[in-house]
C-alpha cells in the first residue's frame, strides 16, 4: 500500500512539474492540446477534480487560438477518432509511423487492404467461416465479456481487442475461398464443371459453359492443377501488391498538395510513380495480356513473365522468339527501362539536393543579416558618444534604421522577430527592454515565422535512400 501511494504521489508530482508557476495570481498555468469536440468536457472534469479537492477557485480552462502556437513552431498533435471498429487499424497504423495532423490518416485504407490481403493469402471458406465465428461471438457477448476484461489473461486479450479485426479477415478469407473453390484444402463443386472426362484423352472444356463464380473445380484435379493454382496466386499478389502500393502513392501526393509542397510532389512522387509503373506497371498489363491470350488458338507456348522480368533488365532491347507478347516489346522495354533508370537518381538525390541548398540560402541570408545588425550597432555606437543618456532601446535582433535613438529625437518603428517597438511622441522609447536588451511585443504586426528545423543532410539522404 504505501508503494502504491508513493508511485501515485511520484506521479502527481511528475504532472505538476510540467506547468509554470504565475507568482503573482499564485497559480498553476498549464498549456496543452486539447480536440475542440472534447473541449466541454474537459472542462467538467476540471471543475470535478476542484470540488473533489475543495478548492475555493476552481480551474478554469481558457482556450487559445491554434494558429498563434502553429505561428510560433509548435505543431499540433495528431488526434484520431477511430471507434471501435478502426481502432485496432489505427494502432496497425501507428505501429509503422503516426501520421502528423497535416496528413492523410491511411488507418481507414488499411481497415480495407489488411482483412482482403489476408483472405488473398489464406482463403480457404471452413477455415474463414471458422475465423469469422470465433470472432462474432466476442462482439456478439462484447457487453458482458467487457465486464471482465481485466481479468483476461495475455491469451485472450490479443482476439478479444482484435475481434473486429479477425472479423473481418474471416469474412475476406471466406471470400477468397469461394474464388479459389477451397473448404478445407478440398474442391467444392457449387455449379457443376465446364468440363468433362473424355476418357483416357483428359478434360475438355464446353466451349458454351463458364463456371460463373470462381475456379473451375476440376483444376484441383488436374495433373497440373498445383502449378496452375500457385501460378494464379502469384500473379494475382503481384496485381493486388502494386495496387496498393500505387494507392500509398496516392496518399502521398494527396499529402503533398495539402501542405503545398511542389518539391514532394516533383522529387519523391514523380519519381516513385514513373518507377513504379514503368517496372511493375508493365508486369501487371503483361499477367492480364497472357491471361487474355488464347495460346492454343496461336500455336505457341505461352511466354514465362520470370523470364519476361529478367530480360527486361539484362537485355532491355531484344526479345526472344519464345518470350513475345505482342509486336514491339523490344522498344517498349527498352523506354520503359530507360524511365526507371532516370527515375533512381532521381529519386535519390534531387530532394537531398534543393533542400540543401534551400538551407544554404537561408543561411546565407541569415550571415548577411547579422553583418547589417552588427554595423547597426557599431554606427549606434558611435553617436550615442557624448550624449548623457544612453540609447533607448537595444535592437538585438531586430531590422532598425542605422539612424541613432536619442533622447529628444523621434524613433522609427521597429519591426523585430516579436513584432513592432514604436516610440512615444514626446521622445522617450514608449516600448520596454527586456533583461537581454531586446524590446518587448508592443505592436500590431503579426509575429515572424518559426524559426526554420535544424537541417541535417545526412538524415535527409537516409531518409531518401528508404523511399529510393
Amino acid at each position: 500500500e504505501w508503494r502504491a501511494r508513493l508511485l501515485r504521489d511520484k506521479a502527481v508530482a511528475h504532472a505538476l512539474n510540467h506547468f509554470n508557476y504565475d507568482p503573482s495570481r499564485r497559480c498553476l498555468i498549464g498549456e496543452g492540446w486539447v480536440p475542440m469536440s472534447k473541449l466541454e468536457a474537459t472542462r467538467a472534469a476540471l471543475r470535478r477534480a476542484g470540488a473533489r479537492a475543495g478548492h475555493h477557485a476552481p480551474p478554469v480552462a481558457h482556450a487559445l487560438d491554434a494558429s498563434a502556437a502553429v505561428v510560433s513552431g509548435e505543431k499540433a498533435p495528431s488526434f484520431f477518432n477511430a471507434g471501435l471498429l478502426l481502432g485496432p487499424f489505427q494502432a496497425i497504423t501507428d505501429a509503422y509511423g503516426v501520421p502528423r495532423s497535416d496528413e492523410l490518416n491511411p488507418a481507414p485504407f488499411c481497415a480495407v487492404t489488411f482483412p482482403f490481403l489476408f483472405g488473398v493469402m489464406f482463403g480457404d471458406v471452413g477455415h474463414g467461416l471458422l475465423l469469422t465465428a470465433f470472432a462474432g461471438s466476442y462482439i456478439w457477448r462484447e457487453k458482458r465479456v467487457k465486464l471482465r476484461e481485466a481479468d483476461m489473461g495475455e491469451l485472450e486479450q490479443f482476439p478479444w481487442h482484435g475481434r473486429y479485426v479477425l472479423f473481418l479477415m474471416g469474412l475476406a478469407a471466406t471470400y477468397a475461398g469461394l474464388l479459389y473453390n477451397d473448404c478445407f484444402g478440398c474442391a467444392m463443386d457449387l455449379f457443376g464443371s465446364a468440363w468433362r472426362k473424355e476418357g483416357n484423352l483428359g478434360y475438355r472444356k464446353d466451349p458454351n459453359r463458364t463456371y460463373p463464380f470462381g475456379i473451375d473445380p476440376v483444376w484441383h484435379h488436374a495433373t497440373n492443377g498445383l502449378s496452375f493454382m500457385n501460378s494464379y496466386k502469384m500473379k494475382l499478389s503481384i496485381v493486388f501488391g502494386v495496387a496498393q502500393m500505387s494507392l500509398g502513392l496516392g496518399c502521398s501526393l494527396s499529402n503533398a498538395l495539402h501542405r503545398k509542397s511542389r518539391l514532394d510532389v516533383w522529387a519523391e512522387f514523380v519519381p516513385q510513380l514513373l518507377f513504379l509503373e514503368s517496372v511493375f506497371g508493365y508486369l501487371v498489363y503483361a499477367i492480364f495480356l497472357k491471361w487474355r491470350t488464347d495460346w492454343v488458338a496461336e500455336q505457341r507456348p505461352a511466354p514465362s513473365l520470370i523470364t519476361l522480368l529478367i530480360k527486361f533488365f539484362m537485355d532491355p532491347g531484344r526479345t526472344p522468339p519464345d518470350g513475345e507478347l505482342f509486336e514491339g516489346q523490344a522498344g517498349v522495354q527498352l523506354a520503359l527501362g530507360a524511365v526507371a533508370f532516370v527515375s533512381v537518381p532521381w529519386m535519390l538525390c534531387a530532394k537531398p539536393y534543393f533542400l540543401r541548398r534551400r538551407h544554404l540560402a537561408t543561411r546565407g541570408f541569415s550571415r548577411r543579416d547579422a553583418q547589417d545588425l552588427a554595423q547597426r550597432r557599431l554606427l549606434d555606437d558611435t553617436s550615442s558618444q557624448g550624449d548623457e543618456t544612453p540609447p533607448t532601446l537595444s535592437t538585438r535582433g531586430d531590422r532598425a534604421s542605422p539612424q541613432a535613438t536619442r533622447r529628444g529625437d523621434s524613433a522609427p518603428a521597429l519591426r523585430g522577430v516579436a513584432g513592432t517597438v514604436a516610440a512615444g511622441g514626446d521622445g522617450d522609447a514608449a516600448a520596454d527592454t527586456s533583461a537581454h536588451g531586446g524590446g518587448a511585443i508592443r505592436g500590431a504586426l503579426p509575429p515572424a515565422p518559426p524559426p526554420e528545423d535544424e537541417f541535417d543532410l545526412f538524415e535527409v539522404c537516409v531518409h531518401q535512400a528508404i523511399h529510393t
